[in-house]
């Protein structure tokens, strides 16, 4: 088993969780409300996060009972430890088996078929933006890089999901061990510690592209989204509708109307959205005085950046700096 090193019950097959020993006791169902309070079964970060300003955590998927098809509101990458864990997608099954991962974007729903005692998953939980600084760290003139960051940080509503069949592979095996212990263990300075492991993990799985597993139901969507947000990654302070509409060869009114059919958003709502996560992390990892920044990501208007600031964070820029500080 490849934790046997860490000792901990979270990762050993034996161990019961309580939830599941309901199951086992004859509630055959799974509990709902310990996963959503929607009416919809739309899985929360919140119920699994320890604390609000965390972005990530993980948690052992549930075993002897079919989960139901959900969706979640953060990107899980799930991990088979032993055994094999089935989903369902598309009314497609996948099954991984140990050492293969499964990245489903928010969007996605899917459900699990019932695992046996044996059949041990792991789900990392992650809120989109934990992957503004990961973006700092990866080489992005690649098109299959572009594509799984915006497949995990999509602000549309189509469901993606990425399969990574890569057990033979002894270095990517190595990071997603370590990103697991350091979820668990929480050392000193995790959260950067993590950040690094995931884009090093990324830059393995890039490098091994063949074992890459993709979910392509509209190409012509994907390929056109790929671009929009990577013109809109290195250009999110000047760029505009025409300048990229000129660069691959669409007319604005006709590239305008593609981003709203293929993301259900326009370029402009795409481009406040990262300007206001560049905005974040330079909040969250500089002094810079807030009108400094705001200049650097396009606004001239402060009082015009602090309230879309607002409107997407729910608060203000000088409390955002605050609250990443404690």
């Amino acid at each position: 088993m490849y934790f046997d090193m860490y000792e901990n019950s979270f990762l050993d097959p034996a161990y019961i969780t309580p939830e599941e020993q309901q199951i086992l006791d004859g509630d055959i169902a799974v509990q709902k409300n310990l996963y959503t309070s929607k009416q919809d079964f739309v899985v929360e970060s919140d119920k699994f996060l320890e604390h609000s300003e965390d972005d990530i955590t993980l948690r052992r998927h549930t075993r002897f009972v079919d989960f139901p098809k959900h969706k979640h509101d953060y990107v899980e990458i799930f991990y088979c430890l032993s055994g094999s864990v089935t989903h369902v997608i598309n009314e497609e099954e996948i099954r991984l088996r140990p050492g293969e991962l499964l990245f489903m974007n928010q969007h996605i729903e899917h459900a699990v078929i019932a695992c046996g005692q044996e059949d041990l998953g792991i789900n990392i939980i992650i809120r989109p933006a934990y992957f503004q600084n990961i973006l700092t760290l990866i080489n992005k003139d690649n098109i299959l890089a572009d594509f799984i960051i915006n497949a995990l940080e999509s602000d549309s509503c189509v469901g993606q999901y990425l399969y990574f069949t890569v057990s033979d592979n002894p270095c990517i095996q190595n990071l997603i061990h370590n990103a697991v212990f350091l979820l668990l263990q929480q050392p000193q300075n995790w959260h950067k510690l993590s950040e690094h492991t995931f884009a090093l993990l990324f830059m393995h799985i890039l490098s091994n592209a063949e074992n890459i597993l993709l979910d392509q139901k509209d190409e012509q969507s994907n390929v056109l989204m790929v671009v929009v947000r990577r013109y809109l990654a290195e250009h999110y302070d000047t760029g505009t509708l025409h300048e990229l509409a000129a660069q691959i060869g669409y007319t604005p009114s006709s590239l305008s109307r593609m981003i709203k059919k293929y993301s259900s958003t326009t370029f402009k709502e795409i481009q406040t959205k990262q300007r206001m996560r560049v905005a974040m992390n330079q909040l969250s990892h500089t002094a810079l005085p807030v009108s400094e920044i705001a200049l650097s990501v396009g606004y001239e208007n402060q009082n015009f950046f602090y309230k879309q600031f607002k409107k997407m964070y729910d608060m203000t820029p000088n409390e955002a700096r605050l609250k990443s500080r404690r």
